[in-house]
């Protein structure tokens, strides 16, 4: 509350003026940070930007205690307190070598995933849950593996994601955003969407209800 009652008195300044703390699950952060940093330096050059990614769990407890003015979030978001303002969908996309059977076809089905070696996100990350959910064929595939002992293949970001699938060692499921930064050119990775009804993901913007600068 203390805070809060400083952020006030500056307000009779400039909101535009001060630090905004914002974080980012690590999915979201680097590519919408480009994004965001370059046009707030535009609107309110005067608002340095702290940013942080985590994950959603740290997120949350860093925007109830104040050390973040805000976050960027996956739905469902829910938390005493906080307000939620949804910003976009994204679709989910295949990201593949462009010698791999499925990058033949112009969309591709869930239920396909199943039959070759998909590369997940590590324990922890929304993201990997939302692929799971959305590739019900997947999980069970995966279940499998684990009950055989066969190794399921993780990475700790999309970009390492990436880097493994360029390798050879697989295919994996992005967000759009993530998987139009091209690191490698059209002539080593192919992106295909699903077939309709595609998966998606919602991300919101979330701040405490008793945020001053709203």
């Amino acid at each position: 509350e203390t805070q809060n009652l400083r952020q006030l008195a500056e307000l009779g300044k400039d909101p535009l003026g001060t630090v905004l703390s914002v974080g980012a699950i690590y999915t979201v952060g680097p590519y919408l940070f480009p994004r965001l940093v370059s046009r707030l330096q535009q609107l309110a050059p005067k608002m340095p930007l702290f940013i942080e990614e985590n994950y959603t769990a740290v997120l949350r407890g860093k925007l109830t205690s104040g050390e973040l003015d805000a976050i960027f979030v996956a739905l469902p978001f829910t938390e005493t307190d906080v307000v939620t303002r949804k910003l976009f969908d994204e679709p989910f996309v295949v990201l593949l070598p462009q010698d791999h059977p499925l990058a033949a076809h112009t969309h591709i089905d869930t239920s396909a995933l199943a039959e070759h070696r998909v590369l997940l996100m590590g324990e922890g990350h929304c993201f990997r849950d939302q692929v799971l959910e959305a590739c019900p064929g997947l999980q069970k595939a995966i279940r499998e593996k684990t009950a055989q002992g066969n190794t399921v293949i993780e990475g700790s970001s999309l970009e390492t994601l990436k880097h493994m699938v360029a390798s050879g060692l697989g295919i994996t499921v992005l967000p759009e955003s993530a998987a139009r930064e091209a690191t490698y050119g059209e002539r080593t990775l192919a992106v295909r969407p699903f077939l309709d009804p595609a998966p998606k993901r919602s991300i919101a913007l979330a701040w405490r209800v008793s945020y001053p600068r709203t």
